[in-house]
């Protein structure tokens, strides 16, 4: 019976021991899969974050190039400069389309990029295609050859977005692998016998480029891999563009094809279904575009609100210059702050009939400040509509921004006419006037002409600058007269941006540091001081990797350099070259008196006594031991920052 019993036990931890260790495996087995699920989840929300981050970066430095170019568009008659201007909103459009795609994570992420069918004009596709591959090809002196079967119809109905995405997508490709030659564009076509009503239309791209070996080609649809590294290294991308140009070709039911020669070229071709919306052939494209260029509509306001008052707040100066410019001829009333504090300090003073607010800003956000502008007691603007302003472009942005508050939501860059329509959905009805007459126009513009040689005469101290280049500040703004009012806010907001970020630096406030040194990054580089963009976006990526080391070691270079600026800019900016104008010097009793009456009009919260000061005190030569000082408070005059103010002027001991 013992023997049995230790059979029997044997036996029966035979089959338990098993199924315990299986059933803890499976235990540790559903503990890391519960772990890998949790690091999967905090995967993707970082993602969502980044995209978010993403959007914003990308987003806001397209904001002051379109709303700049819009500004041409509107107020520029000649000819050649509205052509270069046209091309630089077709790309800039094209640009957004593709970022709120491509940065809509929900999508990206959930396979859920849609076909989306319009009727489309060929040409217009077309002279989009061309305007933003031209450019690219001069600049490495290729000859851009196109082949379009003037038969083709010109109305089409399919995925106009897409297919411009693609044939891009082939075109930069063929451009940036061609260093000598040319690239040839084809557009042809062929009737399909059991559907009388779409065509196939056949599209290729050939270059006289480095071309592909056969081992090489699997590799080119790879996402993330890119063709002999070591041989292109100089030659910007990430390899995304063509997975995505194939992967929506096979959404479209087509597949993209490739014929190369290793050394000497390669081909690009697929066709792709489209119906035919009208049989009209499209005809002689470059004459369709030069008729397109005669007929477009000079801008003109949708309204007036002569009587309108109308708040902005954004941290940067250029898009504070671009949103006043975009409603210029409304003739609204425009106030402007740069920050949630300021902001909230106006609208305590300061009834308004719209306030537009940026979502990201340093120190307090957007949504910070709109909570705190809703709990102020007695407020003024307890009705008045908020809007946001903001580049975060993923999905269930609006919804987010409905939920905080805000009574609606406009995605930079703003576009002008949904930003005029948003005005007129919002403005009180009886402030809403008819366009100005057009010979009113006339008059208050008649001088336009005269502006640009005014503007490149100012420009002459700069002439051999090291430090900017004049001639690359002018290009990215496009006249004279643009880049001098650009390069007047970049002049008169050293003193305070360098402060800040000054600040910043010693509070080791890393997030505010970097969202400052990134909006200087951008800001300089468009008033063509590259080097010192360079220095900046050295100091933002350092910021973004959170390496406190390098920051420590090049900040104090970063702010002396940049200081370096204001005075060849003051030479502009100033009635003479010394900044003296020849004025007497204010003695110590007269700056006593003006700083005990700003000491008192910043008490009371009164900015025009403030102003009245430093508007009196216009008269006199500030003393070089003021100067800083001086400049200082009259910068945070402007902010309407009173308690800023107030503080340094508590420094003072004679006060």
């Amino acid at each position: 019976p013992l023997m049995l019993s230790v059979v029997a036990a044997i036996l029966i931890l035979a089959v338990l021991v098993p199924l315990l260790i299986s059933s803890n495996r499976k235990t540790i087995l559903a503990e890391k899969l519960s772990l890998q699920t949790e690091r999967a989840i905090a995967a993707s929300d970082a993602k969502s974050s980044f995209l978010s981050s993403m959007s914003h970066e990308i987003r806001t430095p397209i904001n002051a190039v379109l709303g700049m170019n819009e500004m041409i568009l509107r107020e520029c008659e000649d000819e050649s400069i509205l052509s270069y201007s046209q091309n630089i909103k077709t790309a800039g459009n094209t640009l957004l389309g593709l970022i709120n795609d491509i940065l809509d994570f929900s999508k990206i992420e959930a396979g859920k990029i849609e076909i989306l069918p319009v009727d489309y004009d060929l040409s217009s596709v077309i002279t989009d295609l061309v305007n933003m591959i031209k450019a690219r090809a001069d600049a490495k002196d290729l000859k851009l050859n196109l082949d379009i079967d003037k038969e083709i119809p010109k109305m089409l109905h399919g995925d106009e977005v897409r297919i411009k995405q693609i044939i891009t997508n082939i075109l930069t490709n063929a451009v940036k692998y061609t260093e000598k030659g040319n690239v040839t564009f084809r557009i042809g076509y062929d009737r399909i016998a059991h559907d009388t009503d779409s065509i196939m239309v056949n599209i290729s791209v050939t270059d006289t480029g480095i071309g592909i070996k056969k081992e090489d080609i699997k590799k080119l649809f790879s996402q993330f891999e890119r063709i002999e590294e070591s041989r292109n290294r100089n030659i910007e991308g990430t390899g995304l563009g063509m997975s995505i140009t194939k992967r929506l070709l096979e959404m479209m039911g087509s597949d993209l094809h490739v014929a190369s020669d290793y050394g000497k070229g390669s081909t690009f071709y697929f066709s792709l279904k489209q119906k035919v919306v009208k049989w009209e052939p499209l005809g002689d494209y470059e004459a369709s575009y030069h008729a397109m260029l005669n007929e477009r509509k000079k801008y003109r306001e949708s309204f007036t609100a002569r009587d309108a008052n109308v708040l902005i707040v954004d941290d940067a100066p250029m898009n504070l210059l671009v949103f006043k410019n975009l409603l210029k001829q409304t003739l609204v009333k425009i106030d402007t702050a740069s920050s949630g504090d300021e902001g909230i300090a106006l609208c305590t003073k300061n009834k308004y009939d719209i306030v537009f607010l940026d979502h990201m800003m340093p120190k307090k956000d957007g949504i910070q400040t709109l909570h705190e502008l809703k709990e102020l007691k007695d407020n003024i603007n307890a009705d008045t509509p908020v809007i946001c302003l903001t580049a975060n472009a993923i999905s269930g942005a609006r919804e987010k921004y409905i939920a905080e508050g805000f009574s609606d939501y406009l995605t930079k860059p703003i576009d002008a006419s949904e930003l005029e329509t948003m005005m007129q959905k919002y403005l009180p009805y009886e402030k809403i006037g008819t366009p100005v007459a057009a010979d009113v126009i006339s008059e208050e513009t008649e001088d336009d002409d005269s502006t640009d040689d005014i503007a490149l005469s100012a420009l002459k101290p700069l002439k051999d600058s090291e430090i900017i280049d004049v001639k690359l500040g002018i290009k990215n703004c496009r006249t004279p007269e643009a880049y001098i009012s650009i390069l007047k806010v970049f002049y008169e907001s050293i003193d305070e941006t360098a402060h800040d970020i000054d600040n910043y630096y010693m509070e080791n406030d890393l997030l505010n540091y970097t969202i400052r040194v990134h909006s200087l990054k951008s800001s300089s580089n468009t008033i063509g001081a590259a080097s010192f963009s360079e220095l900046a976006g050295e100091l933002e990526e350092a910021g973004n990797r959170f390496d406190i080391s390098y920051i420590k070691d090049h900040h104090p270079l970063f702010i002396e350099a940049y200081k370096c600026f204001k005075e060849p800019l003051a030479e502009i900016f100033c009635e003479d070259p010394d900044g003296n104008c020849n004025k007497p010097e204010a003695d110590s009793t007269l700056m006593k008196e003006a700083y005990t009456e700003i000491k008192s009009a910043a008490e009371d919260m009164n900015s025009d006594r403030l102003e009245a000061v430093l508007i009196r005190m216009n008269d006199y030569r500030i003393p070089e031991q003021d100067a800083a000082l001086w400049d200082r408070i009259r910068c945070l005059s402007e902010r309407f920052d009173h308690e800023e103010i107030l503080a340094l002027l508590k420094e003072k001991s004679d006060l």
